[in-house]
């Protein structure tokens, strides 16, 4: 069988760190046949990554995008751009019948979410997003634990970690990334609450004061909300860009005992406190390389894409909430949550 090509867009740390090292290890079965950066010095820091993995043959490198599509006619692209692009660079390989892997978020905001969810029905067009937790065994199977510690009463998670990319190029301007803590490094855990509990039916969301009072950057730093759902569960989520210890948990308490989920580990407990479980997981375990293969197996069908299109509306549903609780210092409630609730 031929090789898939794959264009490559984007040629950030995202594309040089984990899916250059995905290339290299399907070798065989898919030919990286171009690139595409509106950076030219990024032709040169991928090919320093090539010869780290492999030596691979560089792939033909462009600066725009539909020039790289019409010389590689892909089988299959990876996006990795700036949040604002990803809404052309989606309709373009969309009007080509091109299968794409995004990396999140699923749109900026509502609107954009809804004319992503059009064109790939009017399309009938294959698009997958790089949401590697949903992947991961330790998250499977905390997912499948939870109708083991009765109904659910409340939760906690937490994921921060310490970066400074947030504070200039396009991640610190709020028309590029559409935000900071809650959209860019957020994106990924409140995808996971969504899909254990399903959409909150209210967000109340603060910030915190800046790490730098006199930085440049826009975007929102360290976010604490609450959260509240129609079964009358409630949780806390606190994101945070900027704390010197990276941190990734959420405990989930029930009637019948609780349960902690890591990256690294999952625990659960028995409604007397007795440790009744225990797991051990590896971090990269949920990597590129695996949502690539996904993708390109699942290329044949469609099966997969009308939840990804469902979950990704509901997830920017939530996250829309987040922003306008933001500006409105109150409760609000998701607006899709509201035309269902109408």
């Amino acid at each position: 069988m031929p090789r898939l090509r794959i264009l490559m867009i984007g040629i950030g740390q995202r594309a040089l760190n984990d899916y250059i090292p995905a290339f290299s290890e399907l070798s065989q079965e898919v030919e990286f046949a171009g690139a595409c950066d509106i950076d030219p010095t990024a032709e040169s820091r991928l090919h320093q990554a090539l010869l780290r993995h492999g030596n691979m043959s560089p792939p033909r490198f462009f600066t725009e995008y539909t020039d790289a599509m019409d010389w590689v006619r892909p089988d299959i692209a990876i996006v990795a751009t700036p949040h604002n692009t990803h809404l052309g660079i989606a309709h373009e390989l969309l009007d080509r019948g091109v299968p794409f892997l995004k990396e999140k978020p699923f749109a900026m905001a509502m609107a954009e979410a809804e004319e992503i969810a059009r064109l790939i029905e009017k399309s009938q067009g294959y698009m997958r997003l790089c949401l590697q937790r949903r992947k991961h065994p330790l998250y499977i199977h905390a997912r499948e634990a939870l109708a083991r510690i009765g109904r659910i009463r409340h939760f906690e998670a937490t994921y921060q970690l310490n970066a400074d990319a947030y504070r200039v190029g396009w991640r610190a301007r709020h028309e590029t990334s559409g935000g900071g803590a809650i959209i860019d490094m957020g994106y990924h855990l409140i995808d996971v609450l969504q899909w254990f509990f399903g959409p909150p039916a209210t967000v109340y969301a603060t910030t915190a004061p800046k790490m730098i009072p006199s930085g440049a950057y826009e975007v929102e730093e360290t976010v604490l909300a609450n959260l509240t759902y129609a079964s009358g569960a409630a949780g806390t989520l606190r994101l945070s860009l900027c704390e010197t210890r990276k941190d990734e948990f959420i405990t989930v308490y029930g009637t019948e005992g609780y349960m902690r989920l890591t990256r690294k580990s999952f625990d659960r407990f028995d409604g007397k406190n007795h440790h009744v479980e225990h797991l051990d997981g590896d971090p990269a375990s949920a990597s590129a390389l695996n949502m690539l293969c996904e993708t390109i197996t699942g290329i044949p069908g469609r099966q997969g894409v009308e939840l990804e299109v469902s979950s990704g509306l509901e997830v920017t549903s939530t996250i829309d909430a987040f922003y306008r609780s933001l500006a409105s210092k109150h409760p609000v409630q998701p607006i899709r949550w509201e035309a269902q609730s109408a």
